[in-house]
C-alpha cells in the first residue's frame, strides 16, 4: 500500500525496509517531466527521508517502453529565453535532494532514459538496467542545441570515466542495457523487472561522488593524470574545430563543463553545477538554439499523421525502376513498412549488380547486429527482381529514380502502361520534367504524381508533392501519406522542374565550381560550407548526386534562371569524361587507400576549359577570412533564391522553406536561408549583396522587395 501518492507517482513500502517509487504519468504512454511531475518528485522524495525504517529507495516506471525524460523540442520551443535557467536550477535541487537523501537510492531502468530522465538516474547511487529492446540511455541535447544541465557533465565522469564521457555527451553516442552496463554506466544487469532490489544491495551504501572510476588501464594510466587528461581535451578541441560547425556555443560548453569536473575540488559538485547553469544562460541568448528548436517543431509539420489506414491508402506493393542509390534506398525503406517491392532494371546485368547490392546492405545491417539472419532472409523473400514486365500487373505504386530524356521516359510510361492496372499510380522522383510533359501519350495521364526527392535518401529527407489542377486530391493524399509512412516530410511545390528545394540550390553548386574555377582548392570550398554548418560541402555532394544528374538539373532550371546565372560547362565536361562522381569513382574527388583526395583533372579541367561566368583573382586572405569569403559568395546566392522563391509564391511559407532547406543538408543551427537572412538583416544583406554585385556580376543584385519577404 502506498504511504505517499500523487496524480503522476506514489511511493510504497516493501519488507526489509526498501520503498519503492514508481512513475506512472497519468494518461500519457511516457513519464514526461515537467514542473508538476518535479515537484511531486520533490515532495516524495522529502516523504521518503521522514520515513522509518527505511534502507533502500528504489525508482522504477509504470510504463513497460519508458523510463522517463526531460522536455523536448516542442515544449522548449514555447518556453521564453528565462524559462531554461530556471528549468536548470529547479532540476538540479531536485536531482541534488535525490543524490542528498540519508538512504541510498537506486533505480531501475527499462525502456528509454534520455535527456532529464537520464540525469535524474545519475543522480542514484545505483543503477539497474533491464535488458529489453526499448532500453536505450542517452543525452540527445545536441539535437536542439542544448546541454544536460541537471548535473549529467559532471556525475558522467565519475561514472564513466573521461574518454567515456567525451563520446557519450559530445558524439551523441546511445547504448543499449548491455552496453551501459559494460560501460559502467548501469551497476547491474537484468533480465526483467523484479519488484524487490538485486541481491547486490543487500547492504547498499551511498556513492562517493569525489572519485573517478580507474577500472581500465586508460582510466589508470591516461585518464587519472593531467598530461592524460590534457591529451583527450586536446583531441576533443581538435575534433571540434574540424567536425563542429561555426557558431554552435553548445558543444564547446559541454566540453568546458567536462573540465570543470576535474578541476573542481573533489569532494563536491557546486562549482559544476554553477558552470552548467551558466553555460546554460550563455547558451540561450545565442541564435543556435532558437533556430534548431524552431525547425525541429516545424518539421512534424511537415509530417502529420496519416488520415488513411493502410486499407484506405491501397498501396500493398510498389515497384521501383532503377537500381541506382536512390531506387535502393526507397526499395529498402519500403520493404522495412511492409511493402512488397519489385525492382526493375533495364537488363540482367544491371538487376544482378543491384541485388547484390541489396544483399551486402543487408548482410552489413546482420554484422552490425541491427539485424537477424532470419529477418534478413524475410526482408529478401519480399523483394523480386525484373528485367521485363514480370510482377508489374499486381503493383499499386510505381516509383521511376532513374534520369533520362523526356522523349524516352514518355516512351517508357507509354510501354509500362500496357503491363499495369488503369489505377496505378506512377510516381517520377528525379524533378528533371514536367509532370505535365510526361503525361503526354498516356490513357490514363491523371495516374502521375510527382513526387520530388533529394539526396540524402535517409528516412527523414524532403519529398516534394507536384499539385496539379485535375488530379484527383485522394490519390495526391495517398503518395503524401505513403511518403510520411516512409519518413519524409512533405512539402506542397507547383510543376517547376527541378522543385524549389533544388532552385535554390543549384546557383550555391555552380558558384562552388567556379570558385574551382578562379583556384579555390577543392577540399577548401568544401571545408568552408561544412564550417558554415552544411552536411556535406557542395562539391562532395555533387559528387554523391552524380554529376551527370546535376548537369540534368541544370538544363530543366535554366529557364528558372534566365539571364540571372551563366551555368558552367564544366559539368558537361565531366560527364563527357565519365567523371560521374560516386557512382564511378571520379568526380571532384576520388578514392586513395580509402579516403577521398580532390581530384587533380577534374581541378585542371576546371581552370583550363569551363566556360560559363569570368573567372576573377582569388584574394589574398587568411584561412578565417577565406573561409568566410567562400561562406559569403555562396549562401548569399541562396538567400537571394529563396527570396525569390516566396516572393514568386512557389512556396507560400518561409519555415516551411527554412525546414526543408535543412532537411536537404542546408545549416539547421543557423535557421534555414531565410532564418538566416533574417538574422543577418535586410539593410546588413542589400549591402552585401551590392558589394558582391560589384565585383563579381549582376547574379548577386539585391532584391527590391528584400525587406518586405524578410519582415514577414
Amino acid at each position: 500500500m502506498a504511504f505517499f501518492q500523487t496524480k503522476h507517482l506514489w511511493v510504497k513500502a516493501l519488507p526489509d525496509g526498501v520503498a519503492v517509487l514508481v512513475l506512472d504519468r497519468e494518461q500519457n504512454a511516457f513519464n514526461f517531466l515537467d514542473q508538476t511531475l518535479l515537484d511531486d518528485l520533490e515532495r516524495a522524495l522529502d516523504a521518503v527521508a521522514k520515513a522509518d525504517d527505511t534502507r533502500l529507495l528504489v525508482i522504477r516506471s509504470a510504463k513497460t517502453t519508458n523510463f522517463c525524460h526531460g522536455p523536448g523540442p516542442g515544449v522548449m520551443g514555447k518556453w521564453k529565453p528565462g524559462d531554461f535557467p530556471r528549468w536548470s536550477e529547479r532540476g538540479q535541487a531536485v536531482c541534488a535532494k535525490l543524490s542528498d537523501l540519508p538512504i541510498p537510492s537506486m533505480c531501475v531502468i527499462s525502456g528509454a532514459c534520455f535527456d532529464a530522465g537520464l540525469e535524474l538516474a545519475l543522480a542514484c547511487d545505483y543503477r539497474v538496467v533491464v535488458n529489453r529492446v526499448a532500453t536505450t540511455l542517452g543525452f540527445p541535447e545536441l539535437e536542439w542545441g542544448m546541454i544536460p544541465c541537471w548535473g549529467g557533465t559532471q556525475r558522467l565522469p565519475r561514472l564513466i570515466g573521461l574518454e567515456s564521457s567525451l563520446q557519450m555527451l559530445l558524439a551523441g553516442q546511445q547504448f543499449d542495457a548491455r552496453e551501459a552496463w559494460l560501460l559502467g554506466l548501469a551497476d547491474h544487469l537484468e533480465e526483467e523487472v523484479n519488484e524487490e532490489p538485486p541481491a547486490f544491495l543487500e547492504r547498499p551504501v551511498k556513492r562517493d561522488w569525489s572519485r573517478f572510476p580507474t577500472q581500465t588501464w586508460r582510466q589508470r594510466w591516461l585518464e587519472s593524470s593531467r598530461p592524460g587528461r590534457w591529451f583527450l581535451f586536446r583531441g576533443a578541441e581538435r575534433i571540434l574545430r574540424t567536425r563542429v560547425p561555426e557558431d554552435m556555443p553548445a558543444q564547446g560548453e559541454m566540453l568546458t563543463a567536462l573540465r570543470v569536473a576535474y578541476h573542481s575540488p573533489t569532494s563536491m559538485l557546486a562549482g559544476g553545477l554553477e558552470f552548467e547553469r551558466q553555460a546554460v544562460a550563455r547558451i540561450v541568448a545565442h541564435p543556435a538554439l532558437h533556430h534548431l528548436l524552431r525547425l525541429l517543431v516545424h518539421r512534424e509539420d511537415l509530417r502529420p499523421p496519416g488520415r488513411l489506414s493502410r486499407n484506405e491508402l491501397g498501396i500493398h506493393r510498389v515497384g521501383v525502376l532503377g537500381v541506382d542509390t536512390a531506387g535502393l534506398a526507397l526499395l529498402l525503406q519500403s520493404v522495412v513498412k511492409g511493402y512488397e517491392v519489385v525492382m526493375r532494371a533495364e537488363d540482367e546485368l544491371h538487376l544482378g549488380a543491384g541485388l547484390t547490392q541489396i544483399v551486402q546492405l543487408l548482410q552489413a545491417e546482420v554484422q552490425r547486429g541491427a539485424k537477424s539472419h532470419a529477418h534478413l532472409q524475410k526482408t529478401l523473400g519480399v523483394i523480386r527482381g525484373t528485367f521485363t514486365w514480370n510482377h508489374f500487373d499486381k503493383l499499386d505504386l510505381i516509383l521511376d529514380t532513374e534520369d533520362g530524356a523526356l522523349a524516352d521516359k514518355q516512351a517508357l510510361y507509354q510501354e509500362m502502361e500496357k503491363e499495369i492496372a488503369p489505377d496505378v499510380l506512377i510516381v517520377p522522383v528525379t524533378g528533371l520534367h514536367r509532370i505535365e510533359d510526361l503525361r503526354q501519350g498516356l490513357k490514363h495521364p491523371r495516374r502521375v504524381i510527382g513526387l520530388h526527392l533529394i539526396e540524402p535518401w535517409n528516412r527523414g529527407s524532403i519529398a516534394e508533392v507536384v499539385g496539379l489542377p485535375g488530379v484527383s486530391r485522394r490519390d495526391v493524399q495517398r503518395v503524401r501519406e505513403w511518403a510520411i509512412e516512409l519518413g519524409k516530410c512533405c512539402l506542397d511545390v507547383p510543376d517547376q522542374p527541378p522543385g524549389v528545394m533544388m532552385r535554390v540550390w543549384l546557383p550555391a553548386l555552380n558558384e562552388a565550381a567556379l570558385l574551382v574555377k578562379e583556384g579555390v582548392p577543392i577540399d577548401s570550398v568544401d571545408f568552408a560550407m561544412r564550417r558554415f554548418g552544411m552536411t556535406f560541402g557542395p562539391l562532395e555532394w555533387m559528387d554523391r548526386l552524380g554529376i551527370d544528374h546535376v548537369a540534368r538539373l541544370i538544363d530543366a532550371a535554366r529557364s528558372s534562371f534566365a539571364d540571372r546565372i551563366s551555368f558552367e560547362t564544366g559539368f558537361s565536361l565531366m560527364v563527357q569524361q565519365q567523371w560521374l562522381g560516386k557512382r564511378s569513382g571520379e568526380g571532384f574527388y576520388h578514392r586513395v587507400w580509402k579516403k577521398l583526395k580532390p581530384h587533380r583533372p577534374t581541378t585542371l579541367l576546371w581552370r583550363t576549359q569551363s566556360q560559363g561566368e569570368d573567372a576573377r583573382p582569388v584574394p589574398a586572405l587568411s584561412e578565417r577570412d577565406s573561409q568566410a569569403w567562400i561562406q559569403n559568395r555562396l549562401i548569399t546566392l541562396m538567400i537571394l533564391e529563396s527570396v525569390r522563391c516566396l516572393q514568386e509564391g512557389l512556396i507560400q511559407r518561409a519555415d516551411d522553406l527554412d525546414c526543408a532547406m535543412c532537411l536537404t543538408g542546408w545549416a539547421t543551427h543557423r535557421g534555414g536561408p531565410i532564418g538566416y537572412a533574417r538574422h543577418l538583416g535586410a539593410e546588413s544583406l542589400t549591402a552585401c549583396c551590392e558589394a558582391l554585385a560589384a565585383t563579381h556580376g549582376a547574379r548577386y543584385a539585391p532584391i527590391e522587395s528584400l525587406q518586405k519577404v524578410l519582415g514577414e
